[in-house]
């Protein structure tokens, strides 16, 4: 009773709270893109070997491209290096969601990047999904690593667009998948890796889940689970990760395995930001930002989000071109949500503003 009082409460406020003052944004529009395959060349043999154990095969993969104002005048600013491109992965455990339906919540991350001016345009990547079908195909992890690494080469390759434009963005699922690209990128040397990466409650740790997600692996053992594509909390970065930013629900389900993946980041010298929304029902907590209840309800939470990954992009972007001394410092605002926060102390002009912006 306690919970739904609260929920009430915050109902009553909200309506009576005075209108706000209305702020121009221009509505995000969406067109489908089929990406070739990836390039056997940027397939390691280590990768190549464990798509063959799975039986999968990479074939064409669909995205849906969100942008304001046109494609190629948002690709055009990414290519001058006046705007990034955002690569996108939905949530939903690698077993439903599909980004093609842009009214679901699986649309609301990548709608969100580009209609809060923090990215000129995402790609959201239409991964095949690992739920068992009639057809009886085989479609076990890697290979959505694989179209996820399609993708990311159709950006960089085909649409000229710099690595250093690039932001990696994935939630729960999604996060799983960008965390996993990002490191065959690193173990593979395939290509150069993007100038960030944006996870947004991360599924980082399968071994807890080890009795629902069996159709991942495929043929491979349980105990594979324990292996760093499957359970990146569990194990460090390799060297040259790029910087982070985590930001998830207090207390929701995977907090436990997402502060650990943040330690281990931050332990291998990574350059990471981590944010907690303090006020949203246990129920919402978990990859809140694709709620559209979550928006009405907690309307100044959705906000500050938006706008600490608005200011940690903009910051990122300004320090990589600082020399690099790193440290770390944990903060708390003043809602009681915390940051763990490691960056590079220089002699850069933009240190204050950087240390300011992200917390």
């Amino acid at each position: 009773m306690d919970k739904v009082s609260r929920f009430v409460s915050r109902l009553r406020r909200k309506q009576s709270r005075p209108p706000q003052p209305s702020v121009n944004v221009s509505a995000a529009a969406t067109i489908v893109e089929t990406i070739p395959p990836a390039p056997a060349a940027l397939i390691s043999e280590e990768m190549r070997a464990w798509a063959d154990r799975a039986g999968v095969d990479l074939g064409p993969v669909d995205g849906v491209w969100w942008y304001v104002g046109g494609t190629d005048t948002a690709l055009a600013q990414a290519q001058q290096s006046g705007g990034l491109v955002g690569l996108h992965f939905h949530g939903g455990g690698y077993m439903l969601g599909s980004v093609k339906d842009v009214r679901s919540g699986f649309a609301r991350v990548p709608k969100g990047f580009v209609e809060g001016q923090i990215c000129s345009c995402v790609l959201s990547v239409e991964y095949t999904l690992a739920r068992s079908r009639a057809d009886g195909v085989k479609r076990s992890i890697p290979l959505q690593i694989l179209e996820a690494l399609s993708a990311y080469h159709h950006i960089l390759e085909a649409l000229n667009i710099p690595a250093s434009r690039v932001l990696l963005i994935g939630d729960s699922a999604g996060g799983h998948l960008a965390l996993a690209l990002q490191r065959y990128l690193l173990e593979s040397d395939a290509m150069p890796s993007p100038q960030g990466v944006v996870l947004l409650s991360p599924w980082c740790d399968l071994v807890a889940d080890a009795d629902d997600v069996r159709g991942l692996l495929g043929p491979l053992p349980t105990e594979d689970l324990n292996g760093p594509y499957f359970s990146p909390g569990l194990h460090p970065p390799p060297l040259g990760w790029p910087p982070t930013l985590v930001y998830l629900g207090a207390q929701e389900r995977f907090a436990p395995s997402i502060t650990t993946l943040v330690s281990r980041l931050a332990d291998a010298g990574v350059q990471v930001a981590f944010h907690e929304a303090a006020h949203i029902l246990p129920r919402y907590r978990h990859d809140f930002l694709i709620f559209r209840t979550v928006e009405e309800t907690w309307p100044d939470e959705v906000r500050k989000c938006w706008a600490r990954i608005r200011l940690w992009t903009e910051a990122i972007s300004s320090t990589q071109r600082c020399a690099m001394h790193p440290y770390a410092h944990y903060m708390r605002d003043g809602d009681g949500a915390h940051s763990l926060v490691l960056h590079d102390e220089s002699q850069c002009t933009a240190r204050g503003q950087h240390r300011e912006a992200i917390v």
